[in-house]
Formats: structure tokens, C-alpha cells, sequence
């Protein structure tokens, strides 16, 4: 199967496939007598689960040391399992630090709309430092 229909096959770009490629993700396809590489059901699978991986954020190298696991004839799942809960523990803080930042930021938006209201209005963001809090509404 050729690059072209191999990316539409999975939702890749031609691109995107060659530089899994060059970074060892997939091994180097044979050529065709033309020039053309030519990918085996094997790649696709590959790749379908390279493509899986990213979606689920993980890391190109962490997605090689899946593969490794992969390959692995007995494919044991307590490795798997520690790096899904440790992406899982990731995610989690990051969100914490969404929350928090969502929490500033309507702190910041009340103090703007109150001194919206005033006739001769200066925007308080502008006004305060960096290291200081937004007002906090009390």
C-alpha cells in the first residue's frame, strides 16, 4: 500500500507519516521499483496505534517505549497501566490549574464589569501590578 493511502486509511498526512518514519516509530518500508514506499497491513496497525497514543497525549518517546511493550511477545499491561495513571495524574493537576486560572479570571472580569459602572471608568487590570490578586468581590 502506498504512503498516500495508507494516510487517508488513517487520518494522517503523508507528512505526518514520514517524520514517524525518520524518528523510528514505523520501520523504513521497502521500495517499489519506482521509488515508492510500500506499507504492510503491519504499518497501518502501527501507525492507527501511534495515532492513538498522541490522542491520548502521550509523548512520542512514551509512545516508543509502548511500542517496545507492544512487541513484546507476552505484552504485559501493569506497565501500561502505571503510564495511563501517571497521564491520568498529569491531566488531573493540569486541570486543577484550569480551575484556578478560570477562578482568576472571573475574579479579574467582576472587578472590570463593577468599574464598568462608574462614569469616569479606569480598567483596574491595567492598573494593578503583576503580583497582584484581581479584587476579590467582598
Amino acid at each position: 500500500m502506498q504512503i498516500g493511502i495508507v494516510a487517508k486509511k488513517i487520518g494522517l498526512t503523508v507528512d505526518a507519516i514520514r517524520f514517524y518514519e525518520r524518528n523510528g516509530l514505523i520501520p523504513r518500508p521497502p521500495r517499489t521499483g519506482g521509488g515508492f514506499r510500500q506499507y504492510a497491513e503491519n504499518d497501518v496497525e502501527t501507525l492507527t496505534f501511534v495515532r492513538r497514543g498522541q490522542g491520548l497525549r502521550f509523548k512520542l518517546s512514551e509512545i516508543r517505549g509502548l511500542l517496545r511493550l507492544r512487541g513484546n511477545r507476552l505484552q504485559p499491561c501493569a506497565p501500561v497501566q502505571r503510564r495511563l495513571q501517571e497521564k491520568l495524574a498529569d491531566v488531573q493537576l493540569k486541570l486543577t490549574y484550569l480551575h484556578k486560572l478560570e477562578h482568576e479570571l472571573r475574579l479579574a472580569l467582576r472587578s472590570c464589569k463593577k468599574e464598568m459602572r462608574k462614569q469616569h471608568a479606569h480598567c483596574p487590570i491595567l492598573r494593578e501590578s503583576i503580583s497582584q490578586k484581581p479584587e476579590t468581590g467582598k
